[in-house]
Formats: C-alpha cells, sequence, structure tokens
C-alpha cells in the first residue's frame, strides 16, 4: 500500500512539474488549438439573399409601415417589398429617381411631368404625393397620386428655359412636436441660376409645409453671417427623424450632401433651432483631429463623388456614405468619427474601419434594425450588410 502511495505522489509531482516527458524535457502542448476569447472582428458581412427583383435600382428607402421602397430607373416603377423581399406592388411615377414616406404612411416622391409652356414641351422636376390607405387598409395597388409641387410654380408663376434644368435631387422628411412641424419636409434642388424673383438659388434646400405648400428657402447661419446660397450642388439628403415609428426622433435637423468642387466640407449636419428672433438653421461642425480615429467624415473634400447618405435612427446613430467614384460604403459615428467605436471588452484605442466596397455602380443607401440596405443600379441588386458586433 505504501509502495503503491509513492507511485501516486511522484506522478503528481510529475504532472505539477510541467508535463514533462521520461528524460525529463518539457511537453510540447502545439498540437492543442488554444480557444481565442478576444472580441469578434468588427466589420460588416452581407445577409443572404439579396433582392434581385428590380432591373436598375437607383433609391431605396425603408418607410415607417416598416416596408422597403425600392425605385427602379428601368420601369419608372416604386416597387414595395416586406423585410423578407417579399413583393407588395409597384406604382408607375413618371421620371422617378427618389422616395421617402412621411409620418402618415404616404410616399413622397421626386420625377417629371409633361408641361407645355409659350407652346413649347418641357420635362419638369415634380414632386409627387402618393396615398394608398382605403377604410383605414394600406392597400397599394388602389394608390392615389398627386402632382403637389411643379419646378418653378410652387413659387412663381413666371417661367424661363433655365427653370427646365433645375432638379429635385432629395426629401428628407422631418418630425415635429407640433402638429405643424410633423410631417414637413425638406427638398434639395440643383440648378444654375443665383437667384429666382427673390425666392433664392436654385442650388438650395428648400422646406415644404405637411399640405405641401412652399414655404421658403433654407438660409443658414455661419461665423455670424447668414448665407441665403450656402448650399452647393446638393444631392442627397437624410432626415434625423427615422424608422420606426415608435421611437422616430421629432428633429427638424438633417444631413446633407454638397457635390461641388468649391464645397470642401461635403457632407454636413444643419441644426434647426427656434430663437428669440425666429428659425435659425447652422451647420454643426466635427472634429478632424480627434485621436480616436484615423479619418473623419469632415476632413476636407474627404470624397470624390459622394452621392447618397444614410443616418441610423437608433442608439448608435452611424452615418453612411456612399462614394460613386469608388462604388464603396464608409461609416462614421454620429460626431464625425470613422469607424466603430471599440466595444467594451476590446483592447482597442480607436476605432475600427468598417467600409463596404466592391459593387458594381453604387446607387444608394438605407438603414433599418441595425440593417444596412445598398442598392447596386448596374447589377440589378439590393444587398443587406449587419455589423459582426450587433449578431446575437
Amino acid at each position: 500500500m505504501k509502495w503503491m502511495n509513492c507511485i501516486a505522489l511522484t506522478l503528481t509531482a510529475l504532472f505539477i512539474g510541467g508535463c514533462d516527458n521520461y528524460w525529463g524535457d518539457k511537453t510540447d502542448l502545439g498540437f492543442i488549438d488554444i480557444p481565442n476569447y478576444e472580441v469578434r472582428e468588427v466589420a460588416y458581412v452581407p445577409l443572404e439573399p439579396k433582392l434581385y427583383d428590380v432591373a436598375a435600382p437607383v433609391d431605396i428607402a425603408i418607410g415607417f409601415d416598416e416596408f422597403l421602397y425600392v425605385v427602379d430607373s428601368v420601369t419608372s416603377e416604386i416597387a414595395r417589398f416586406d423585410l423578407a423581399f417579399q413583393p407588395q406592388g409597384r406604382i408607375f411615377i413618371p421620371g422617378v429617381t427618389k422616395v421617402v414616406q412621411d409620418r402618415r404612411l404616404q410616399l413622397l416622391a421626386i420625377g417629371t411631368s409633361d408641361t407645355t409652356v409659350n407652346g413649347v414641351d418641357y420635362d419638369l422636376t415634380t414632386i409627387y404625393r402618393i396615398n394608398f390607405e382605403e377604410n383605414g387598409i394600406l392597400d397599394f395597388n388602389n394608390a392615389t397620386i398627386e402632382k403637389v409641387a411643379v419646378h418653378p410654380f410652387y413659387f412663381k408663376n413666371s417661367f424661363s428655359s433655365s427653370d427646365a434644368s433645375v432638379k429635385f435631387t432629395d426629401i428628407a422628411v422631418q418630425g415635429g412636436n407640433t402638429a405643424a412641424l410633423n410631417n414637413r419636409y425638406y427638398i434639395s434642388r440643383t440648378g444654375t441660376n443665383t437667384n429666382n424673383a427673390g425666392f433664392g438659388p436654385d442650388n438650395a434646400v428648400v422646406v415644404f409645409s405637411n399640405t405641401d405648400d412652399f414655404v421658403s428657402s433654407v438660409p443658414v447661419t455661419a461665423a455670424g453671417a447668414v448665407y441665403n446660397n450656402y448650399f452647393k450642388r446638393p444631392l442627397a439628403m437624410a432626415s434625423f427623424t427615422q424608422a420606426p415609428q415608435i421611437s422616430a426622433q421629432p428633429s427638424q435637423d438633417f444631413w446633407v450632401i454638397n457635390n461641388h468642387p468649391d464645397q470642401s466640407i461635403q457632407v454636413q449636419h444643419v441644426q434647426f433651432e427656434e430663437g428669440p428672433f425666429g428659425a435659425v438653421y447652422q451647420p454643426v461642425f466635427y472634429s478632424t483631429t480627434d485621436p480616436v480615429a484615423d479619418s473623419y467624415l469632415q476632413t476636407a473634400n474627404r470624397f470624390i463623388n459622394p452621392i447618397d447618405i444614410a443616418f441610423a435612427g437608433d442608439a448608435n446613430a452611424f452615418v453612411f456614405i456612399a462614394d460613386g467614384a469608388v462604388d464603396s460604403v464608409y461609416q462614421f459615428t454620429s460626431n464625425g468619427l470613422e469607424g466603430v467605436p471599440p466595444p467594451p471588452a476590446s483592447t482597442a484605442d480607436k476605432h475600427a474601419i468598417a467600409t463596404i466596397g466592391r459593387f458594381e455602380e453604387l446607387s444608394a443607401l438605407c438603414y433599418y434594425d441595425k440593417i444596412l440596405y445598398v442598392a447596386d443600379k448596374q447589377a440589378g441588386t439590393i444587398s443587406r450588410y449587419q455589423l459582426t458586433l450587433d449578431f446575437e
């Protein structure tokens, strides 16, 4: 018995001594696959399947009804899908390029309309309102379509040939704490005139009421001065009021992309404030030196050809920019730092870059419920991406 105890003690000592072999050398444990408990890689990964039911998507939007709306430039239709990409119907809008949904669940779209002025035919940029509610039921196949603004006749009665070159480029619906402010909307437009009968330049952001009446163009206060010509070729906008309906912010702020060589800060947050002398719009400037990031939203000439923007209305509040020159999507925090902040368990001290690329012809973005939707016009697809940190 004593002999057996001695053997046991000897074997235990050998094990504690570091897995030595018979000759006393350390045993090689390299064959063991040691689990890695570090935080997973931070990146946006594609989710399958893609949506292939549109020929050439040029715009996408998630509505407050939580359906996906896609503009197909080949058929001039707005196609509706549920979030599983099951088709729900289509509506024809002449020359349609953009679509959003307001909080009454009506669509606003940018298209064109044939108009004859002094015997000459023009194809003028137009805002359409689409209502598909009937007796409390949303019926997309029995929608009513109304022209609510044809440029320039929503603010003046006269017409010049240069008015035909003006284009509405995007729509951003406002939330509001009052009935008057809720469902107002901004329209960005481009053109050549520096003034229109005292109503501001063609290159502008303009405000419409929730009954589709023109209110004003947006003057911007910066460095103590008021600029009526602040916007330079504004191509895309994003509201701070995002689906879902229950958590949408009641904000009149907006993001805007200025795609013009004279505008070095291409993406701006324009803040709305009620002051003692009326409403004030002012740009918000973000850091371009914060050491937690290596690149920034408002670095001068950060993008080559910025064409669309999406804002995440959830707690992340990320901003996504589509650059058509390189067919890539860049992600930023709401305070203008590129990349995703390190998660709590990480030892990283910098934001992780999460760029998405390899598109054929990037055309539009939208975001909902931690998923980024990306339209590729050339490929005829809508792709979905989710951040690795957001997987359960």
